[in-house]
């Protein structure tokens, strides 16, 4: 009786290789591939999209890790407002220094404030972009996100790096490699499914309608800036976002508004005790409030009345802030779909800012 081993080796003797022409399969598939490949990168351009970087973890991470090389640079934090509205540009010839871009769409800049704030060394000028529906997000996605992006900065490894430079080759040149809007698992949120009983949906969110550069300079997209269809699209999403949810069914109107004092206080007392750590190692710290218009500025004058959340912010922490109704230079400019401005008019409102930060800057508040 043949042994195993003996046995495996007669069956590789008398194994059968398939005869084909592989070289030629290789070059079908690969015409193939390219020919699929092709046909989309098309089909995405013609619906608008254009190559540009994706505003990744990792792209973040690249700009969070110049903080500790110099930390004593300016950086911006806040969310989507401050990334399309502020004109890096702009800045650094006017204040003679480049700042470095940390805001991020959608999200509380508070998780920010801290880690500058634990910063052991970091002792630049922090200027926090403040959306009040966001800025006093106890939780949820809004914090999720930034909490995301220091984790990623902080774990960040050599593969992903390297994986990280790599892909910032291709996605200059190929329109559909946009995770904004074209991964599949976005494909799939825009397909229209009738509601289902027990299956608890989601609010809709806007789609990606922003670009950035290598160091993450944002601004609103052509199409965003010309579609007026998109932006009514927009602007229709933005106020069920920044309509609060009712009171738990387990609570009445009032005990939800006590709750949501404290959080707003809780908030608040963080702020305060995260400017004092930058301030007493000789940072500074500045709050802006970047336009909003129409029916999504009357939605947040209802929900977060600027008495009780934005005048608040500089009592309770002494600090100064730039509101852009306080200056008729600031005033007058138009957001296309309500929330954000036009690179153009991101420009030309930065340009007018510098001058009330070199007030801030000459009387030492900045």
């Amino acid at each position: 009786m043949p042994s195993s081993t003996s046995s495996f080796k007669s069956y590789e003797l008398k194994r059968i290789i398939p005869k084909h022409h592989w070289i030629l399969l290789a070059l079908l598939s690969l015409a193939f591939t390219t020919m699929i490949t092709l046909g989309w990168e098309l089909y995405c351009r013609n619906l608008g999209y254009a190559p540009t970087l994706n505003d990744t973890k990792d792209l973040w991470a690249s700009q969070r890790s110049l903080v500790d090389q110099d930390p004593t640079r300016t950086v911006l934090i806040g969310s989507s407002r401050m990334l399309f509205d502020f004109d890096m540009d702009v800045y650094e010839k006017g204040m003679e220094e480049r700042p470095l871009q940390l805001s991020t769409v959608g999200t509380n800049p508070g998780p920010y404030l801290e880690d500058l704030a634990e910063h052991p060394e970091y002792s630049g000028t922090v200027i926090v972009g403040v959306t009040p529906g966001l800025f006093f997000a106890p939780g949820g996605p809004p914090v999720k996100s930034p909490t995301n992006h220091l984790k990623r900065f902080r774990d960040w490894s050599p593969t992903q790096r390297v994986g990280h430079y790599l892909g910032m080759i291709l996605e200059r040149r190929l329109a559909f490699l946009n995770q904004g809007d074209l991964t599949l698992n976005k494909l799939l949120d825009k397909l229209k499914l009738s509601n289902r009983e027990k299956v608890k949906g989601h609010p809709e969110l806007p789609p990606y309608f922003h670009i950035v550069g290598e160091d993450r300079q944002g601004g609103m997209t052509d199409i965003a800036e010309s579609d007026t269809d998109l932006q009514k699209r927009i602007q229709q999403i933005w106020i069920p976002l920044f309509t609060p949810p009712p009171a738990p069914k387990d609570k009445s109107k009032d005990e939800a508004k006590a709750d949501r004092k404290k959080q707003v206080n809780k908030i608040l007392e963080n702020t305060k005790s995260r400017v004092n750590k930058i301030r007493s190692r000789g940072g500074k710290v500045v709050f802006i409030r970047l336009p909003s218009t129409s029916k999504l500025r009357d939605v947040e004058n209802k929900y977060t009345p600027r008495a009780d959340y934005w005048d608040r912010i500089l009592k309770v922490t002494a600090t100064p802030g730039i509101h852009f109704e306080d200056f008729e230079e600031l005033s007058g400019f138009n957001c296309p779909e309500w929330s954000h401005l036009t690179k153009a008019n991101g420009t030309e409102f930065t340009r007018r800012l510098i001058p009330l930060f070199k007030e801030l800057r000459n009387s030492g508040k900045m």
